[in-house]
């Protein structure tokens, strides 16, 4: 048996309590409601949220108060549908849901599917349809978890499960956390060192008492200094995730720290905001607000320019509005991205290239600039050359028969 004193601190100091589960209230809340209530709506429960804030760790803790066995699959086991039914079916059989809506030390089983988000490629062919009939035959509580539950293919289980979500775990809990810790442990530790371990963890409560333990195991200490050799966490977000995360918040808060935590290009991300809020606000008066709210991000994103960052709060803070008009009228919905207006210079490109060609053409020979030749000197070449296409002008222009054939058709430009 592995010595107390060499166990990881994240696997030392594991919540034994559902109430020891750090942060996230409102979804261990929703969560034991489900579990303990008789008459389910949903037979199954698909937890969501990013990794390292409690998903796993709730079920475990539960687990040890109700003393039920939980029977797991993780992103390790093959999703296919004879694998999971290899596993789940004797796991879902014999104990009845209404067992474990009592007191603790009821016994029995319950079946927990880590990271359903990662059943992908041929090898887990079957596999979600797998687990929609153990959900629907199963007399035990169905749990599952999943960093990013709006994937297409977890679609059908959505519609079987309720839906819990976790957030990143707030900065101040994270610290109190660590303290504890280091009291514990007998680590003297200075305030400012855990503060900088809770921000570089962005909410990820593993990494951050990792942090903490690679740190000052050694010398039972910790200065700030100590943690300046911390690299900042790998956890970017991408569009995809910025705008579900965006468009699915449940306040202004939550917005503001998704916002702070994303790398992504801001002005893209404002472009594909405007592009999705008629998706998301299906009211005329939301979505009035909503873009309301937008154009004032507009306005700061403008006055921010390459300088004054200083502003860049006032920015989140408008766009932050913008996403909890309604937060309950949320629906998820198959985001538009790239922007349109990137995807439309995109297409045209061609097109630009071809009258960019034109207009050098005219600037050559009426020594114009690129821009007089574009808007004044184009509009008149293309109705002569609509009117007569073998005009001397597209010979005296040297423009090539793909030019002209260009002018003559083009539209808007």
């Amino acid at each position: 048996m592995q010595k107390q004193s060499n166990l990881l601190w994240v696997e030392k100091y594991r919540p034994k309590k559902i109430e020891d589960v750090t942060g996230n209230d409102e979804a261990k809340a929703l969560f034991l409601e489900w579990l303990k209530n008789k008459k389910h709506t949903r037979k199954a429960v698909l937890l969501y949220g990013p990794p390292g804030v409690g998903k796993t760790t709730l079920v475990m803790a539960t687990a040890r108060e109700f003393n039920f066995s939980v029977i797991e699959m993780n992103a390790s086991d093959t999703r296919s549908e004879k694998a999971i039914n290899a596993v789940a079916k004797p796991a879902t059989s014999y104990t009845s849901l209404d067992n474990f809506s009592g007191a603790a030390k009821t016994g029995g089983n319950v079946l927990f599917l880590d990271e359903v988000d990662g059943i992908a490629g041929n090898e887990d062919r079957g596999g979600v349809n797998a687990i929609l009939k153990i959900v629907e035959e199963s007399l035990v509580p169905v749990i599952m978890a999943a960093n990013d539950p709006d994937i297409e293919k977890l679609r059908p289980l959505k519609k079987v499960c309720l839906l819990v979500r976790f957030h990143q775990v707030r900065i101040p809990l994270i610290i109190a956390l660590l303290q504890k810790i280091c009291v514990l442990e007998h680590v003297k530790a200075e305030f400012e060192a855990l503060e900088r371990i809770a921000q570089n963890s962005r909410g990820d409560v593993r990494s951050a008492i990792n942090d903490l333990q690679s740190l000052s195991e050694e010398n039972h200490s910790l200065t700030l200094q100590d943690t300046m050799m911390l690299s900042s966490r790998n956890k970017d977000i991408s569009m995809d995730d910025t705008l579900r995360g965006f468009f699915s918040a449940q306040s202004i808060a939550d917005t503001s720290r998704l916002l702070s935590y994303s790398s992504v290009d801001y002005d893209d991300f404002l472009l594909s905001v405007a592009d999705n809020l008629p998706k998301r606000y299906l009211d005329a008066t939301e979505l009035a607000k909503a873009f309301d709210h937008v154009s004032k991000a507009d306005v700061f994103r403008g006055r921010i320019g390459t300088e004054n960052w200083h502003l860049l709060k006032y920015f989140f803070n408008a766009l932050a509005e913008a996403s909890a008009v309604n937060p309950a009228s949320y629906k998820p919905f198959t985001f538009i991205t790239p922007p349109i207006r990137i995807m439309t210079l995109f297409w045209t490109k061609g097109k630009r290239t071809m009258l960019d060609a034109i207009c050098d053409k005219i600037g050559a020979q009426c020594h114009v600039s690129h821009q007089i030749a574009r808007e004044q000197y184009v509009p008149y070449i293309r109705l002569i050359l609509q009117k007569k296409p073998k005009s001397p002008l597209a010979a005296w222009f040297k423009f090539t028969p793909e030019e002209v054939d260009f002018l003559v058709k083009m539209g808007r430009f």
